[in-house]
């Protein structure tokens, strides 16, 4: 089941989908550090659950591309594109072909396993002041 934290004075939130528990717990641990809200979601199908959700905020999707189900990353990406336009999907895994390709598809880039957190959380920074810039010249 997914997790949200409750601190209504946090601005952003963070999707994270992570099926691996002692992977997802410290960086979204970290990300909270960092000020964001964060959402944390098992696998795609409870990513998607959460952003068909009208009442859910979700600001950037952090997923793991290699997970358990039906849905990898990729397809949550895919699925997020065509539900979600404009949505910002940042994608990470471990093998090296499999990163190459998440950089294909996301033009965000991608960002290798094991995490470095502060690395994620320059990346999600970087793309989440990228959108506030696009949306000031909206």
């Amino acid at each position: 089941m997914f997790r949200m934290t409750d601190n209504p004075n946090l601005q952003e939130t963070v999707l994270l989908v992570e099926d691996e528990v002692l992977v997802r717990m410290p960086i979204a641990q970290y990300l909270r550090d960092c000020g964001y809200k964060v959402i944390e979601a098992v696998n795609a199908d409870e990513a998607m659950a959460v952003l068909l959700h009208k009442d859910t905020v979700v600001d950037i999707v952090f997923s793991d591309i290699e997970m358990p189900g039906a849905i990898d990353g990729f397809g949550l990406a895919k699925w997020i594109r065509e539900h979600r336009p404009g949505l910002d999907v940042l994608l990470a895994g471990t093998v090296p072909r499999t990163v190459q390709n998440a950089q294909q598809l996301c033009e965000q880039g991608s960002v290798p396993k094991p995490y470095d957190a502060q690395i994620v959380h320059d990346h999600i920074k970087r793309l989440l002041d990228a959108r506030k810039a696009r949306k000031a010249f909206e």
